[in-house]
């Protein structure tokens, strides 16, 4: 039989090929607004890597015992594709948008319209590709078993905080230097991102992911089955973190990164109930942490007042995209048609010099580029989601599948909360993370030890 942190031959080479795959998205991928090489290399790289993840998949049982996930994940890569295709004229023209484009263009003197469900083939079709690889390293996480999940969740760390230092010398280094990507903005301490709310995604999802298992290593350092030096370790890297996340100057992030922190803590079985009623010193604990997420509510309650109150705010472009999304419905206009849809429908309430290029919440402009089979899958998406987080606290607490999978789930919570005012899914290297953790979160949910109660091996 093989070590616990042995790995097949062929689990090795996939994990080397989903490193390289997530690497590469990293690097190249940090920006939403502009495609390069980079980009396009790993959009092709997930093509051969997702074929064989789904096989790999499929050998292990996993494509069966995570079919609902697996529908999803299809659904997502599918829709795109099916907007590509033609409709009846009857059914294209049920947006009231579309019925103004046609007079607009029969005035125009274009009487031959192309009726495809979406408005903008091209861009479909490119968003299409952008999706490529968090779906290859969703499957490949599938194909792949726990020791592979928790060496991945280590190259995430790592790349958390190569991240934040290339941040910190970015800022030393000044605005010329070739350390900064993006020369015509000063350096923001965000490293390979164009945005410093998706640097504080990612620090807030290294947190996640370091929290959680620093709580595990405690735990069982405290019975003999772990090193105090490996929880020290961790605490050192969570300090990092925690510290950084306040300097990068993401308010949404500090407050994402508190709330799920708080979160973090209630799944993880620690404190018991007994314990909780026999130590004072875990009563104090909860106080703190109960004080901590009560100001955390109250900075997002607050910031969002002053949001309302700014001309051009996240509120107005939240209220002015569910207002086009209603025009475009029920079809919407077409997976990256944003832009043009939004330049085209915005009212007065958005400054005429304003350039928009996302609507700063997800989940409207999901509704308003796929409309009602577009909310249909978010909706369907997020109860899969919801279904493998209970499947995971039904585990064993202290299982390796457990600790592993509820790691992957609370980084995805950090990306689908932050949603909600931003838009890092919209950036390859974020849309490739949240591939890669929900592929290990619905794996490890999945798995035969929710059954057993026991670890399996990774073969």
């Amino acid at each position: 039989m093989k070590g616990e942190h042995a790995l097949h031959r062929s689990d090795l080479v996939l994990l080397v090929a989903a490193t390289a795959l997530l690497l590469l998205c990293f690097v190249s991928g940090g920006d939403s607004a502009n495609d390069n090489l980079g980009m396009m290399a790993a959009q092709m790289l997930a093509i051969p890597l997702l074929i064989i993840g789904a096989v790999r998949a499929a050998h292990r049982g996993h494509l069966g015992s995570a079919r609902w996930s697996v529908v999803a994940a299809l659904l997502i890569g599918l829709l795109p594709l099916l907007q590509l295709l033609p409709i009846p004229a009857s059914l294209w023209s049920l947006p009231a948008e579309r019925v103004s484009l046609l007079q607009d263009l029969d005035v125009a003197g274009i009487k031959s319209v192309d009726q495809r469900w979406t408005l903008s083939p091209s861009a479909t079709e490119r968003d299409f590709y952008f999706l490529l690889p968090g779906l290859a390293l969703f499957f490949c996480m599938l194909g792949l078993g726990r020791t592979a999940w928790r060496r991945m969740l280590g190259v995430l760390v790592a790349v958390c905080l190569v991240n934040l230092a290339l941040g910190f010398a970015q800022v030393i280094a000044g605005q010329a230097s070739f350390l900064n990507p993006y020369p015509d903005f000063e350096p923001a301490m965000a490293g390979v991102f164009a945005n410093r709310n998706h640097q504080a995604d990612l620090l807030a999802i290294g947190l996640m992911l370091v929290a959680v298992f620093l709580i595990d290593n405690w735990k069982k350092a405290r019975d003999g089955q772990r090193s105090f030096a490996r929880v020290g370790a961790l605490a050192l890297v969570g300090m990092i973190l925690v510290l950084a996340l306040p300097v990068v100057g993401s308010r949404a992030g500090v407050i994402v990164a508190m709330i799920m922190l708080m979160v973090a803590l209630l799944t993880s079985g620690l404190p018991s109930w007994q314990s909780f009623r026999r130590k004072p010193v875990f009563q104090l604990a909860a106080l703190g942490t109960l004080i901590i997420f009560g100001a955390g509510l109250q900075a997002a309650r607050a910031w969002m007042q002053v949001d309302v109150s700014v001309e051009g705010s996240r509120h107005t472009l939240l209220t002015e995209t569910l207002r086009i999304g209603r025009d475009h419905s029920p079809l919407g206009s077409g997976v990256g048609t944003f832009v043009p849809a939004f330049q085209q429908g915005a009212s007065d309430a958005v400054p005429l010099d304003a350039y928009v290029n996302n609507a700063h919440n997800e989940y409207a402009q999901w509704w308003l580029e796929t409309g009602i089979a577009g909310l249909a899958l978010t909706l369907f998406s997020l109860a899969v989601l919801i279904g493998a987080l209970l499947a995971l606290l039904r585990q064993r607490p202290g299982s390796t599948t457990r600790v592993v999978g509820m790691a992957a789930m609370m980084g995805i919570g950090v990306i689908l909360l932050h949603s909600t005012v931003d838009y890092p899914l919209r950036t390859q290297a974020m849309s490739a993370i949240f591939g890669l953790l929900a592929g290990i979160a619905i794996a490890a949910a999945t798995s035969r030890s929710r059954a057993t109660g026991m670890d399996h091996s990774t073969h």
